[in-house]
């Protein structure tokens, strides 16, 4: 073969390599008993919530794989044992907050209603758990959904509150999850994601959640479906 031939047969080795990269490179891919739950809108068919955001990806060294531990006790609220889990204070003993009162429900039978009396003070539902987050822990979040529905006739005015917290047992605040008003009232349920900022990993925490009302007109706030997850490597 002439060294002329050569180069010409070269050249045309190489030139289909680099387009065959190229091609490789383009191809692609209404309330029970004497509290009520607000008297807005009527009431829309719930049974259908919408998606919760996945937390963010776990950053994870080589050779580790994430895993998921939920922390929390009945947090759907629907154990037999009514509340199984949960520490309350309801306003009135007569109406305990995790029940089946109602008909907003996101998973049947129960749901956790705080709050939908008008009365002076106290006016104050208080409802928590305390879990032991994993040693190793590398990511803490909580998912769920809240409804909020209200009778107050100024509903823009900050009169009935919610907080939900993540605080110690002793009731010091480590992260604000929820504080909302009347002036948030919802149609729907909401979806709640929150990834806390830290693991607090090895320590007792307390999920808490406090309503507060006044004496003029009710609002009732509804949880269900509450997941609280620990993440760490195995």
């Amino acid at each position: 073969m002439s060294y002329s031939a050569y180069l010409a047969l070269a050249f045309a080795v190489t030139g289909c390599a680099s387009a065959g990269s190229a091609l490789e490179s383009d191809a692609g891919g209404g309330g029970g008993g004497g509290r009520v739950d607000g008297g807005q809108d009527p009431i829309p068919n719930v049974d259908a919530a919408p998606p919760i955001d996945a937390p963010p990806l776990v950053d994870a060294p080589p050779g580790c794989t994430p895993m998921t531990t939920p922390l929390l006790v009945n947090g759907n609220f629907d154990a037999a044992t009514m509340g199984m889990g949960w520490t309350s204070t309801p306003i009135n003993a007569t109406y305990p907050i995790v029940t089946a009162d109602g008909t907003l429900k996101e998973t049947a039978p129960n749901i956790a209603w705080m709050g939908g009396w008008a009365q002076a003070a106290p006016n104050t539902d208080e409802l928590h758990q305390d879990v032991m987050v994993p040693a190793g822990t590398t990511m803490l979040s909580l998912t769920g959904y809240y409804q909020i529905r209200t009778g107050e006739l100024f509903d823009f005015l900050p009169i009935d509150f919610i907080d939900v917290q993540l605080t110690t047992t002793t009731g010091t605040m480590l992260e604000s999850v929820l504080a909302l008003d009347n002036g948030d009232k919802t149609t729907q349920w909401t979806p709640i994601s929150k990834t806390f900022a830290q693991p607090f990993a090895g320590q007792m925490v307390r999920l808490h959640v406090t309503t507060d009302g006044d004496e003029t007109d009710e609002t009732s706030f509804f949880l269900d479906s509450l997941v609280l997850t620990a993440t760490k490597c195995q």
